[in-house]
């Protein structure tokens, strides 16, 4: 079970259950699923297990939460976190904005960057031409668009080692709802891999 001592506050901590993802988590708590990973982004959304607890966010201010988990969201965090690049000069070599540079931190991978941007694979890929990303290096720098570049997709597309309802969404800038409404007979945790999916244009 993993539970660890998370900066900020949260309003009440979530045992995660069989068949739970971060997405479900989010909806069923009305939370944003943005504030939900970056509350607990010690926890990486494709490898989420029975047993972790999760924080479970509340707004800043410290007057009394009359609406519950389901009132008003705090504004979204900037994609670029200012504690890892607060003092980190802008890298004139990359073509996007200082708002949008990021450096890669200890153990974060291409998928990390996509559930912390909330991007899909191919807008990393248009952002960073010549860039392995699949093979990044702590202190590299990338862009991290603000927006997605929208792409043509294939029809159907079977998921890889590790890839998840969530994952797929994000990879393919798709809505959740939409990936489980083209695909009828899958539940959200038959989203692994070997499994061919449609994907809704």
């Amino acid at each position: 079970m993993t539970q660890t001592n998370r900066p900020g506050r949260c309003a009440e901590e979530y045992t995660v259950k069989r068949g739970d993802s971060f997405y479900l988590i989010a909806h069923k708590l009305g939370v944003p699923l943005r504030d939900l990973l970056a509350a607990n982004s010690d926890i990486h959304p494709a490898r989420l297990m029975v047993g972790d607890v999760l924080c479970i966010p509340r707004e800043e201010d410290d007057s009394p939460q009359t609406g519950g988990l389901g009132g008003s969201a705090p504004a979204p965090a900037p994609v670029v976190p200012e504690s890892s690049n607060a003092d980190v000069s802008p890298d004139p070599t990359l073509s996007c904005p200082e708002t949008e540079q990021y450096t890669v931190e200890q153990g974060q991978t291409v998928a990390d960057l996509q559930m912390r941007g909330l991007v899909s694979r191919h807008t990393l890929e248009t952002a960073n031409p010549g860039v392995d990303l699949d093979n990044l290096t702590v202190g590299q720098r990338v862009c991290v668009p603000a927006e997605n570049v929208p792409c043509s997709l294939p029809e159907t597309y079977t998921l890889a080692q590790g890839e998840t309802l969530e994952s797929v969404a994000v990879r393919f800038n798709l809505p959740v709802a939409s990936l489980l409404r083209s695909n009828p007979c899958l539940a959200p945790q038959d989203f692994e891999a070997g499994v061919s999916v449609i994907l809704p244009r």
